[in-house]
């Protein structure tokens, strides 16, 4: 009762309802800045750290209030997404071959560290934000899932002229988006069948505010 009513529930609600607009500010300078050529450079340096900063401010309720599921299923996640871009970058049969550049800072075995805590902000994002509509996990993971890759296509583009990585091939292999899919859905799957629950609803913001940013920069570019 005092989780919902306490002074710890109001002061969550309270971050909750400031923590979103200011996301939203955060990625729409972040998306002048880019658009505006005299402010990139200072963009892709300051990369990594906003992606981090931010990201842990969209999760930093959820990580609160979290039960011991959440937390294990979250760092699993992180480990395995971690482990099969490295794995792909080593030898290009998961994603395709392709490379990390500089942008997204520091690398360990050559991918960047961000990189797998992005793959769980918006895989429990999606996840968090279907869930709200469809109860079934089997259905719910397909969608959520379907959604991650889409993320991915409409970020592709985006992320190479970034120099967030670089494709050793003419085009995007399909086997990187099939990848996505897969990867997303076992791990939407895991979040949805043994009914693990978040009560923020930041995640979801936080990947929708991801895609219209990556949108922005799709159709402005």
């Amino acid at each position: 009762m005092r989780n919902e009513l306490g002074r710890p529930g109001l002061c969550l609600a309270r971050y909750e309802r400031y923590a979103t607009p200011i996301l939203c500010i955060f990625y729409a300078v972040g998306l002048a800045g880019h658009l505006i050529a005299a402010s990139r450079s200072w963009m892709a340096v300051m990369t990594p750290y906003v992606l981090l900063m931010l990201g842990l401010a969209a999760v930093a309720p959820v990580f609160r209030a979290a039960r011991r599921g959440v937390w294990i299923w979250s760092a699993a996640v992180f480990a395995v997404t971690f482990l099969l871009e490295a794995a792909g970058t080593a030898t290009g049969r998961i994603f395709g071959p392709y490379t990390y550049g500089a942008a997204l800072g520091w690398k360990l075995f050559e991918v960047p560290v961000v990189i797998a805590f992005n793959w769980l902000l918006v895989i429990l994002g999606f996840t968090m934000l279907v869930g709200r509509w469809i109860r079934s996990p089997i259905w719910g993971s397909l969608l959520a899932a379907a959604l991650t890759a889409g993320f991915d296509f409409l970020m592709e583009p985006v992320a190479i002229r970034l120099d967030y990585w670089t494709w050793q091939a003419p085009s995007i292999p399909l086997q990187n988006y099939v990848a996505w899919f897969l990867i997303a859905l076992a791990a939407s799957l895991a979040f949805t069948v043994p009914r693990l629950t978040v009560r923020s609803p930041l995640p979801a913001r936080y990947v929708l505010i991801q895609a219209v940013f990556f949108a922005g920069l799709r159709i402005g570019s």
